[in-house]
């Protein structure tokens, strides 16, 4: 299975924060081999080393704690919560307005897996609007 496959496949949603907290420690008490893909920088092309792994695996629990508002997590989604393999993070302030239901659901902030990225960014992103000929020729 590809990372695109993977990307798109069955997901678990961590509701939680308690859930959370385990699904974080189990990936900390794990640094090795893996692949943290945040959307807004370029996409890696190696695995990370386990000291920085689990520097940025403290660094996202602490936004999640800090910015997330609400009593349940709900904004992590695991492949497997004992074995973890993919995990998707989204930034608890950029959950869009429907907090993905919409056409265009956000995309999550963290990818982290085993397998080597690829630009679900480029793939899978919001796609831009072409302006039509009205819109090019009148600025509202």
């Amino acid at each position: 299975m590809d990372y695109f496959q993977q990307f798109k496949g069955r997901f678990l949603g961590v509701m939680q924060l308690d859930d959370c907290d385990i699904l974080l420690q189990t990936l900390i008490q794990n640094p090795d081999n893996w692949y943290v893909y945040d959307t807004l920088e370029p996409m890696p092309s190696s695995t990370i080393s386990a000291d920085d792994f689990i520097s940025k695996i403290t660094h996202i629990k602490t936004i999640i704690d800090k910015d997330h508002d609400e009593r349940y997590c709900g904004i992590v989604y695991v492949d497997d919560l004992k074995k973890p393999t993919f995990v998707k993070i989204f930034h608890p302030k950029n959950l869009g307005k429907t907090c993905g239901s919409s056409e265009n659901p956000p995309m999550p902030q963290w990818l982290i897996s085993k397998e080597k990225p690829m630009d679900v960014v480029l793939e899978f992103g919001p796609k831009e609007e072409s302006e039509g000929f009205i819109s090019k020729c009148l600025k509202f």
